[in-house]
């Protein structure tokens, strides 16, 4: 897969992400060419985010800190340890209430996180095959 055709992807993801994940709803409000506000709405909870995108390089998320939600962050990053071998790094930061439950949140949400973001990549490669990216480029 092309760096092109894995950034459109992501790009995809990240401006319309109920397409990989249909139980999320999104509003997306445009701030300029490589940036806009983002609504997500899963169940009962809603949250707004700032997104940079870094074309063909990677994207910065960020819970806006006015509105009263979480606080988290999201970095997704395409790196080329070789020429011709393309490695996406998922980071995510994000606050956790202070819990005495004998569940660990936090391992529960990266597992969570590692699983989705597995299946994004697993859809972009099935549509950067289906030639569906070539298309929207011409």
């Amino acid at each position: 897969m092309s760096r092109e055709a894995l950034w459109q992807g992501l790009e995809l993801r990240a401006r319309n992400p109920q397409k990989f994940n249909r139980s999320l709803e999104c509003i997306v409000k445009p701030l300029g060419h490589n940036e806009f506000l983002r609504t997500i709405k899963v169940g009962n909870s809603r949250f707004c985010e700032h997104v940079l995108l870094y074309p063909e390089q990677k994207i910065h998320t960020s819970t806006i800190a006015e509105i009263d939600q979480i606080t988290a962050q999201s970095v997704t990053c395409i790196e080329e340890p070789e020429s011709g071998f393309l490695f996406v790094r998922f980071s995510y930061k994000r606050e956790l209430e202070e819990s005495n439950q004998q569940v660990d949140v936090g391992e529960h949400l990266k597992s969570a996180y590692v699983q989705v973001d597995r299946d994004a990549i697993a859809m972009i490669r099935i549509l950067a095959e289906s030639k569906l990216f070539d298309q929207d480029s011409n």
